[in-house]
């Protein structure tokens, strides 16, 4: 499928915010993304949806988003002329490297897609040795465990 870069000429164009971003593995981000109807008569049944390329050397490939935990596309049943639609895809970011995101929108009325342009995405990793303080509970829990249980083995032998 070709997809190409929204122009101003375009009766749809689609824009992708922030511009760039800078994270964390394990971050929750949001891009928005802005499709504008730039015609006089309403757009309507008009389909948006976020796409993440890793540009990283020798890992190059587009990302399934559903790993990403990322929105689906977005059905959007009508946009008024010469308004904006707004469209939320949160994202938790799950590998590091570099990659770039872009909105497309797809109107069964123009022959090809719409694309924004690209945002750049960089993700560092980031080795945690206790994420989110597992490792107290994962220690503690067996110790209160077996702590229970020899006090109750204790008390039964008393009687």
């Amino acid at each position: 499928m070709y997809c190409r870069p929204a122009s101003a000429n375009d009766p749809i164009t689609a824009s992708i915010k922030p511009p760039s971003i800078q994270a964390n593995m394990g971050d929750r981000i949001i891009y928005t993304g802005t499709i504008t109807n730039n015609t006089d008569k309403p757009i309507t049944n008009v389909i948006a949806y976020i796409s993440l390329a890793n540009v990283t050397q020798d890992k190059e490939a587009p990302m399934d988003l559903e790993d990403w935990n990322a929105n689906k596309a977005i059905k959007i049943d009508s946009i008024p002329p010469r308004g904006n639609y707004m469209g939320q895809w949160p994202m938790r970011l799950i590998d590091s490297g570099s990659y770039v995101a872009y909105i497309t929108v797809v109107d069964k009325n123009i022959a090809t897609p719409i694309s924004s342009t690209m945002s750049p995405l960089e993700i560092k990793r980031l080795i945690r040795l206790n994420p989110h303080n597992i490792l107290p509970v994962a220690i503690g829990e067996p110790i209160l465990i077996g702590a229970v249980f020899i006090f109750i083995t204790f008390k039964r032998k008393k009687r």
